[in-house]
């Protein structure tokens, strides 16, 4: 386990600051039974095997469609194949949603999550560099191979939303240099992100690593995890990830205090108008995950618990659903912001419920700085 960390932390000195802060410090727990240890054992190979694959195996089709049809588009640029490739852009933004939580192993390796959605951005970086390189008008800095040693703000989700729904995105119609080198840039982006979906799949079934198989394997002569405590550990902080992002960054700072502070461009993918598909994905995926064996190994322990979480998880996916939008619009329509607000506090009482009694349950330790990594 240690010793993949130390692999995340020099890929991250070598590639810069991620775009979201992550849990790094695991706690040693007690032991546990061997009964124990075995159920969660089998709790995360359930887990790798219902949940974790089929997320990346989707996120790394949707991204090679989405590969394919850029390329398709800039050999014959026209409004249906603009349409069709913000349909295939969707596609593959709700495949990262599907698995944006899991940031650990090979999702983090080589910055990966970073590279696919660089977000929050408080400071632009995806606009400006953007800009940048588009000013230079040279194709060839959007080749894969390029891209790839330029900035991570550029290469991923956030910097092909900008060509394909900012407020250029016209000129990709425009039929002339500018246009070629923008269906360029669009092109080498959606190659990227099929590169590191790929990337992250197959480094989760096979190669040196085969993620997959060393998380389930967990135990002695495991160099990753020692018990299946620590492989645990990972997927717990998935799921509590998974709700934080709803409680705390993708809804409450574009809201605000009230309806005359509402900043719905803090909103993630708000120019797509992706934000309130993106919160419904990522709960579903929470519920998800929970049902996907962690609420089973929870029940056999505390059946109270385990269905006052599995109706809190529920209840939060009824929630979103609920909503109209566009979210950029709700944030300060009277019918719907209370409804927000609640899904805001929902959440935060859904995220205190998992650290505070299911980790405990589980009997996996996990500390307030593992799951409030920034």
């Amino acid at each position: 386990m240690r010793e993949w960390l130390k692999i995340l932390t020099l890929a991250s000195l070598l590639a810069g600051p991620p775009a979201l802060a992550r849990a790094d410090d695991e706690a040693e727990g007690p032991a546990l039974s061997a009964e124990a240890a075995a159920a969660l054992a089998a709790m995360n190979g359930a887990i790798v095997d219902r949940h974790v694959l089929p997320a990346f195996t989707r996120l790394a089709a949707a991204a090679a469609a989405l590969e394919a049809g850029a390329a398709a588009f800039c050999r014959a640029p026209d409004e249906a194949g603009l349409d069709r490739l913000r349909a295939l852009y969707a596609d593959a933004s709700d495949g990262w949603q599907g698995v944006q939580h899991l940031r650990f192993g090979p999702l983090e390796l080589f910055m990966r999550s970073s590279r696919l959605m660089f977000w929050p951005d408080p400071r632009d970086s995806v606009g400006r560099q953007l800009a940048d390189l588009l000013g230079k008008g040279d194709a060839a800095q959007f080749r894969p191979d390029a891209l790839e040693k330029l900035s991570v703000s550029i290469q991923g989700l956030p910097a092909l939303e900008r060509l394909l729904y900012g407020d250029d995105a016209g000129l990709l119609l425009a039929g002339n240099g500018d246009a070629a080198l923008r269906c360029a840039a669009a092109a080498g982006i959606a190659a990227n992100i099929a590169r590191q979906a790929a990337g992250v799949l197959a480094d989760w079934q096979g190669g040196s690593v085969a993620y997959a198989a060393m998380l389930k394997a967990a135990g002695g002569g495991n160099e990753y995890y020692r018990t299946p405590q620590e492989a645990a550990v990972e997927l717990f902080k998935s799921l509590h990830l998974a709700v934080e992002m709803v409680a705390d960054r993708k809804l409450s700072r574009a809201l605000g205090d009230r309806p005359g502070g509402a900043k719905p461009r803090l909103l993630e993918q708000w120019r797509s108008g992706r934000s309130l598909a993106n919160i419904r994905i990522d709960l579903a995926a929470a519920l998800d995950l929970w049902r996907s064996g962690m609420g089973d190994v929870v029940k056999a322990r505390d059946a109270v618990l385990a269905a006052k979480v599995d109706k809190a998880l529920a209840d939060l996916v009824a929630a979103a659903a609920a909503i109209e939008g566009p979210l950029d619009k709700a944030l300060t329509d009277a019918g719907q912001r209370p409804r927000l607000v609640a899904l805001v506090a929902d959440a935060g009482a859904a995220k205190a419920l998992l650290a505070n009694e299911v980790a405990p349950a589980l009997g996996i330790p996990v500390g307030f700085n593992a799951l409030d990594g920034d």
